[in-house]
């Protein structure tokens, strides 16, 4: 797998959606339902892209962000979250996030915003 996406989201029709979404942009995907989840796939291989939800069980969005950072990994990421604007005001000190994305969400919005970082990235 050369470039991939990596989502995680403990709802799994948000994780599902969002890996047709992105399959269907040409892209690998992988999903996890936790923070603790998703550094282990990042220890494996760093994405070219993270879409984390904001609200996760254990360790939230921002917490998995700062551990990823801690690493001196910088990861381009997009937040999901209910509440946009709380999760703007307690992600402000991270240099990886590039968006925070309101749910429920457009799913054309997404698509733009994916197409957007990955041609960034590549």
């Amino acid at each position: 797998m050369d470039d991939y996406v990596l989502i995680v989201d403990d709802q799994i029709g948000i994780r599902i959606l969002l890996e047709e979404i992105i399959k269907n942009e040409g892209y690998e995907v992988l999903s996890c339902e936790s923070g603790a989840e998703a550094l282990e796939c990042i220890q494996r291989k760093i994405p070219s892209l993270l879409l984390t939800d904001f609200w996760l069980p254990v360790m939230n969005g921002a917490e998995l962000i700062e551990r990823i950072e801690q690493q001196n990994i910088y990861i381009p990421t997009i937040v999901m979250s209910g509440l946009p604007e709380e999760a703007k005001e307690r992600t402000s000190h991270l240099q990886s996030i590039h968006q925070i994305l309101a749910k429920p969400f457009n799913v054309t919005q997404v698509k733009q915003h994916i197409q957007t970082r990955l041609k960034k990235t590549n």
